[in-house]
């Protein structure tokens, strides 16, 4: 069995929502099949994970393997999806998987790492046999050659828009009101809700947050039951421009699947909403989301989106004209906007349309766009560039009202952001944007002595501050720009892997018009580590495979070896070895044995994970047997001295007589 997702784009909401009568040590297999497939249908990824995994684990069905990458990839995971689909590529010697090198190349886009992605792409295309997949390839790939003519912006500095909107859990819709209070909707959840009978009210709530003298934004509170209804998503808030109505949308989940949605509009009363009502004209058996109030043909138009029978697939972008408290019949925007995937979020201002999709070419996944009306039709869609976009979901652009500010919404990386369920990029956050009248531009050229050197980060410090204010890594080009304040020292460090780290220091003192700071930095490369020879039966020692107090889950910080003992397990396609764990002599004999057993066992598991044969490794847990010093029973040691026979080993036990390994730095 093989599920495979198509792309949509949903808030990521992650509830805990499917459950099994039976306890998990007495599933069969086939249950955990059902199971996992029903949590995957109801959109409840992190469980479907979870009963997948089991399920692999019963049958090492590398179909199964495709579906948890499915899953990492739709909880927008896209370091696990990659890791996942590499597996099962290292493994499949018929290419029974080859379809799947497509949502590898898109795993590594999401990343930023377009050089590995073009290549995946160009590969793809040039040897798939179907069209339609070939199509959508192509269109990635072309929004990655088409980077280096996106804008750069580097006016537009982005910061993240604080705690006070943010929370873990997903942020959407930002809407400036004209008082400077700011609107948006949000789970405001720290930790997934597990959908038991007891988990209270949980859904997206309309939350509004008033700038404080200070200009952030004080604590948000959710506005009242009359427009925040109870069991239903209250989201996608925008208001008219003489800031009398407000548009909203009332969705029903089907777990982290839109089931249905309608647009509501609310009238300003005094100081207060008035009681909220659907717009009928707008909302029927399909969905109808993201309202927006402008302009078309010089008259006043309602812009939102629909999956209605009749657009050119997923989402199209539609309007209504309003006439008086009437909204006519919807027309769809066409195609020269809507494509066969999503449009999202639209936002109307003096004449041009902005908005998300992943159906235009783009560097990630929802990138924003534009469209300008000149009275008759609407220009060529134009790809907002950098800072506005990222590798990530960028969505929901908005400006105010002198083009001096604005917001967007996405779920790219940053040094603030709260992590939800383990992962950077799971769930969308509101992030501010200042257009800068003054502009002072960090230009970093990095080469080595042969010249340009791609793949580079290069990571900005002011002052004496501790983290760094931005960080960039350039996987396609050597050339980086940073925004800079005025009257500000500045240092930064740029690193690569297999060259020395080297910094600049500069200021920008006395900078009172636009200017640019240039820096070229020529990066060493370090030698090649020395080799040594070992033989058979040497133990070699793995130096980051660790495990937590009385655990035998591999720790990401043990992966480093492993993977150049996969390495070495390659380069000797006839090497059988012997893994071996070993414990301290502090606790009871019996319970050693049996944990290092299981610790040896784990990283065995790693290795055949990555396409080891299992019959190629002997593990042996050692316990406390083999220890190297004094530290016996009730001699008294460091725990430094403990830590030497904590350790864990490999040595040849068949196959080549000696090999080269590299030796520790």
């Amino acid at each position: 069995m093989m599920l495979r997702f198509s792309y949509i784009s949903i808030a990521v909401l992650y509830f805990n929502v499917c459950m099994i009568a039976q306890p998990v040590v007495s599933s069969s297999y086939e249950t955990m099949l059902e199971t996992a497939a029903t949590c995957a249908e109801n959109h409840d990824y992190i469980n479907a994970i979870e009963w997948f995994e089991k399920a692999y684990k019963e049958s090492k069905d590398p179909n199964l393997q495709v579906a948890i990458g499915d899953m990492y990839m739709l909880l927008r995971d896209y370091a696990k999806a990659e890791k996942t689909y590499d597996r099962v590529l290292k493994r499949d010697k018929r290419d029974e998987f080859f379809d799947i090198r497509l949502d590898y190349a898109r795993a590594m886009k999401a990343q930023g790492k377009y050089k590995l992605a073009l290549d995946e792409f160009n590969g793809f295309i040039s040897t798939t046999e179907s069209d339609s997949l070939r199509n959508e390839a192509k269109l990635e790939l072309r929004g990655i050659l088409l980077m280096e003519k996106y804008a750069e912006n580097i006016e537009a500095a982005v910061s993240f828009a604080g705690e006070s909107i943010n929370s873990p859990s997903a942020e959407s819709s930002p809407a400036l009101y004209s008082d400077g209070t700011l609107y948006f909707s949000s789970m405001n959840a720290k930790t997934p809700t597990i959908i038991d009978g007891e988990e209270g009210e949980y859904h997206a709530k309309i939350y509004s947050a008033a700038r404080t003298p200070q200009g952030d934004f004080s604590k948000a509170s959710a506005l009242d039951e009359a427009i925040n209804r109870i069991d239903f998503y209250n989201t996608g808030v925008s208001f008219s421009e003489d800031g009398q109505k407000m548009y909203f949308t009332r969705a029903k989940y089907n777990n982290n699947g839109v089931e249905n949605s309608q647009i509501y509009l609310s009238k300003r009363a005094g100081d207060k909403w008035g009681s909220p009502y659907p717009i009928e004209a707008l909302n029927n058996e399909f969905k109808s989301r993201h309202p927006y109030e402008g302009e078309l043909f010089g008259r006043k138009v309602l812009y939102y989106i629909s999956d209605m029978p009749g657009g050119y697939g997923g989402y199209d972008i539609y309007y209504s004209t309003i006439a008086g408290d009437a909204y006519e019949k919807p027309v769809n925007l066409g195609e020269k906007i809507n494509t066969p995937r999503n449009e999202m979020s639209p936002f109307y201002k003096d004449g041009a349309l902005y908005f998300s999709s992943n159906g235009h070419p783009g560097m990630g996944g929802l990138d924003n766009f534009y469209t300008e009306w000149d009275g008759s039709k609407w220009s060529e869609v134009t790809n907002m560039g950098f800072n506005y976009n990222t590798s990530y979901d960028d969505s929901f652009l908005r400006f105010n009202q002198g083009g001096t500010a604005g917001y967007v919404v996405s779920n790219r990386t940053h040094k603030d952001k709260k992590k939800y369920k383990n992962t950077d990029t799971c769930c969308d956050d509101i992030y501010l944007i200042q257009i800068r009248d003054l502009v002072i531009e960090l230009k970093t050229i990095v080469n080595n002595e042969k010249g340009p050197l791609e793949g580079a980060t290069v990571e900005l410090f002011e002052g004496s501050k501790k983290v760094p204010v931005d960080s960039k890594t350039n996987f396609l080009s050597n050339d980086f720009g940073f925004l800079l304040d005025s009257d500000k020292s500045y240092k930064a460090y740029i690193t690569r892997e297999g060259y020395y780290t080297d910094s600049i220091s500069f200021n920008t003192n006395g900078i009172f018009d636009d200017y640019t700071v240039s820096k070229t930095v020529t990066l060493k490369a370090k030698p090649e580590a020395p080799k040594r020879i070992v033989s058979r039966n040497e133990p070699i020692l793995l130096k980051s495979i660790f495990f937590d107090l009385a655990d035998d889950k591999i720790r990401p910080d043990a992966e480093p070896d492993l993977e150049y003992l996969k390495t070495l397990m390659d380069k000797y396609p006839d090497m059988v070895i012997e893994l071996s764990s070993h414990t301290d002599s502090r606790g009871d004999n019996e319970y050693n044995k049996k944990l290092s057993q299981r610790r040896a066992n784990s990283t065995k598991a790693w290795l055949v994970e990555e396409g080891v044969e299992a019959a190629r490794i002997k593990a042996v847990g050692y316990g406390e047997t083999k220890l190297l010093n004094k530290c016996k029973d009730k001699v008294k040691c460091s725990e430094e001295e403990h830590q030497l026979n904590r350790r864990s080993e490999f040595k040849i036990i068949a196959g080549p007589q000696t090999i080269e390994i590299k030796m520790e730095g």
